[in-house]
């Protein structure tokens, strides 16, 4: 087999997507919206689209360890272990920025407000929390080996004369 199943390729490509948009917009844009009522509408989409990207790569990591793989690629150990690291790295990641997420918006009473409309004054910084902190930590680290990912497969594209792009595409 040369590339990864289609479910496999759909998932990865959905989770993409959703933490492309979830990384760009919590990094550049809600952290430099005041907390005011005006940015809730924003926290929600973020939240829920937040909700749903932790969900798909815990259904992605179950796809994964179910799905056959494809042919092993041609590469040095270290290499090997390194793509292998970051790969395990990314899921890590992913599903602690969402678990810290949760708990923010419950220490911060966001579910709360945003879902069943008690009204409460949002906190001046969601840093004043610890989990605040780790969060956005974590969002830094999680991109970092998104693109450390990218830049593995391009660098691997170039060295190899090989698109190996097509492994995980329809």
């Amino acid at each position: 087999m040369t590339r990864y199943t289609s479910r496999s390729i759909f998932l990865h490509w959905l989770s993409g997507g959703l933490l492309a948009f979830l990384l760009v917009t919590g990094t550049f844009v809600l952290s430099d919206i005041p907390n005011t009522v005006e940015k809730l509408g924003s926290l929600k989409i973020h939240m829920i689209l937040g909700i749903v990207a932790t969900l798909v790569s815990v259904v992605r990591i179950f796809v994964i360890i179910k799905s056959p793989k494809p042919e092993v690629l041609l590469m040095s150990p270290l290499r090997a272990k390194l793509m292998h690291a970051n790969h395990i790295a990314i899921y890590a990641v992913i599903l602690a920025v969402g678990v810290s997420g949760l708990m923010l918006a419950q220490s911060a009473s966001l579910g709360q407000m945003i879902f069943f409309g008690v009204e409460k004054e949002l906190y001046s910084s969601f840093h004043d929390f610890g989990v605040g902190v780790v969060h956005g930590l974590l969002t830094k680290v999680l991109l970092f080996l998104v693109v450390m990912h990218i830049v593995g497969v391009v660098s691997y594209t170039l060295s190899h004369q090989s698109n190996i792009i097509k492994r995980m595409w329809f």
